[in-house]
This record gives structure tokens, C-alpha cells and sequence, in this order.
């Protein structure tokens, strides 16, 4: 299964549009999951992940997202531009999934402060939206993920649309497709 992950808070948005466009075109069973629907807090750095093997807080990441994350066999990241930066939800999202490396999962890191890499070598793609500029930095956020995860990245998809629908823009929606395919070709190596 592919996870989709949107960190958009409009369901109805370019953002979620290309995640489905990607997970479409792989042709495998995927889900999306809206991070407005799980509502992750944020991240308070108390690190009693690291000692306790999980985060604290009950909410949509402990109670959904951890395991779905660590199940997937590729996951697609996708945030809206906010300023130059992802949104706060795909933030909050990439801040608490320091507690998967501490859930005794994974392959050991380099660095022992670092827990495991429970996601190593997974295939993942990112994709984001905008109107005008900063995409590149908003990729680059979710690619530091990837890198940091230790998943494998396949590509990525920076679509700017101005104030129009991406679902009206074939080239973008296209871009999507060959990004899915990418995606598709990584998981049969993998």
C-alpha cells in the first residue's frame, strides 16, 4: 500500500489533487490521509519519545498515522506553500515522526541520538502547489525528510498554478502521472 500524506487544510485544493494523481498512476492500492482530518499537535520537544518508545500525546499521529506511515511500502508527501515553508500541518507531521525512530524499529542509525530508521529505504515522492513562488524551498523541506528518513527519493513535483485549479492544467496534471509512474517503477526494484 501507498500512503499519501496532504498536509493542505482544503480537501478540495491543488495540493491533494497531485497526491491522487500520483497514487493513481502507480496503479497500487493507496491511501490518502488528510493531516486537517488527524489534527497532529505539535511537537514539544520533551523527547520523552526517545525514553518511552513513543509520543506522549494521543491524538491522530499516535492513534493512525504512526502505523499507517510504518506499514506503507512508499509514501508521497505533498504541502501547499505557505510563505516559502510547507504548511504547519506537514510541519507538525515531520516534527512528531521523530518518535518512530524510538518505537525499537528499523535499522540502527549512525548516530545513536538518532534512534532507528524505521522508513529506510522505502520509496517516496514529494509534491507541492503554489500560486506564485517558493515552491523550491517547500520541496526541499519535505526532500530534508526523505533524506533524514533514509527513504529512497523517486522525484518530486512543484506545481505552480496562479489562483487556477491544477486539474485544468494538463502539463501539471501529466508531471503527476510520470511522477507516479516513477514511484511505480521504485517500488518493483524495491
Amino acid at each position: 500500500m501507498i500512503l499519501g500524506i496532504c498536509g493542505s487544510g482544503r480537501k478540495e485544493g491543488n495540493t491533494g489533487a497531485l497526491i491522487e494523481a500520483v497514487l493513481k498512476a502507480t496503479g497500487a492500492a493507496h491511501e490518502l490521509i488528510w493531516l486537517i482530518d488527524i489534527n497532529p499537535a505539535y511537537c514539544t520537544g520533551c523527547m520523552r519519545c526517545v525514553f518511552e518508545g513513543n509520543c506522549w500525546q494521543q491524538d491522530g499521529m499516535t492513534t493512525i498515522l504512526y502505523k499507517k506511515i510504518l506499514d506503507a511500502e512508499a509514501i508521497v508527501l505533498g504541502s501547499p506553500c505557505y510563505y516559502g515553508e510547507v504548511s504547519g500541518l506537514m510541519k507538525s507531521m515531520m516534527d512528531r515522526s521523530i518518535a518512530l525512530g524510538y518505537m525499537g524499529i528499523g535499522k540502527e542509525s549512525d548516530n545513536p541520538m538518532h534512534g532507528r530508521k524505521p522508513l529506510a529505504g522505502k520509496p517516496g515522492a514529494v509534491v507541492g502547489a503554489v500560486a506564485g513562488h517558493g515552491i523550491d524551498h517547500t520541496l526541499e523541506v519535505m526532500e530534508r525528510f526523505l533524506s533524514y528518513s533514509e527513504m529512497k527519493g523517486v522525484g518530486k513535483l512543484g506545481a505552480i498554478a496562479g489562483m487556477d485549479d491544477v486539474r485544468e492544467k494538463p502539463d501539471i496534471m501529466e508531471q503527476a502521472r510520470q511522477l507516479g509512474l516513477k514511484l511505480k517503477e521504485a517500488l518493483k526494484r524495491n
